[in-house]
């Protein structure tokens, strides 16, 4: 199975469709801040938009919010378009897939869980996953990994951290930090930051023998 590995549009249609049509996969995994409440007035008909054209893309989507997608009304239209995945377990393919969105920033965003709501959540989904194959996807990154450094501080979790080195996932797919897009590992868990969809950033995981993932950019 191929699945594109997105995070951070922003609302950018333009971006986000020009990499729909240049890539060939079977599902998508959206790390959050699909729009921006801070950058459009009406934020539910651009959140909306970024959803149509995700649905109108090849195959399965999984997503969670970010800081900058107020947490009712996105979780609500992700819902309706059964493309939720936070606080939730969803199957994806050969996978369990669980998801937390929002994240810390010091701007006063419209959703700021605390690192302990995101460990104690996806903790209790954990033992409700029933296959071996599994996969979180958390906005907000580990702390002291390559993909939560920041003007050369690292701003990630502790919580999350905890949460990866305790939990058996085989994949985090992450993203709230734009300039730390790449890959990492921690424990047996090999960690994606796909990038900003916004500034043309994206990956591939290729999942049918090892997790392979490629970064992208238009």
């Amino acid at each position: 199975m191929t699945t594109l590995l997105i995070s951070d549009i922003h609302g950018n249609a333009e971006n986000l469709e020009k990499i729909l049509e240049r890539e060939e996969f079977d599902s998508v995994l959206c790390a959050g801040d699909i729009s921006d409440a801070k950058e459009y007035e009406n934020y539910e008909d651009n959140l909306n938009q970024m959803l149509d054209i995700l649905e109108g893309g090849s195959g399965l989507v999984k997503a969670v919010p970010g800081n900058m997608d107020p947490e009712e009304k996105s979780v609500q239209a992700l819902i309706a378009r059964k493309m939720n995945i936070h606080k939730k377990i969803s199957g994806f393919g050969e996978f369990d897939v669980v998801g937390f969105g929002g994240g810390i920033t010091p701007f006063g965003t419209p959703f700021e869980p605390s690192g302990d709501e995101i460990k104690s959540s996806i903790e209790i989904l954990h033992g409700r996953m029933s296959s071996e194959s599994k996969i979180a996807v958390i906005h907000q990154p580990p702390k002291n990994t390559k993909l939560d450094v920041a003007d050369g501080d690292h701003v990630g979790s502790e919580k999350v951290r905890e949460l990866i080195e305790e939990k058996d996932f085989d994949l985090l797919v992450t993203g709230h930090i734009h300039e730390a897009r790449g890959t990492d590992k921690l424990a047996d868990t090999l960690m994606v930051n796909p990038g900003p969809v916004n500034q043309g950033y994206y990956a591939l995981l290729n999942s049918e023998n090892e997790l392979d993932v490629e970064l992208k950019s238009l």
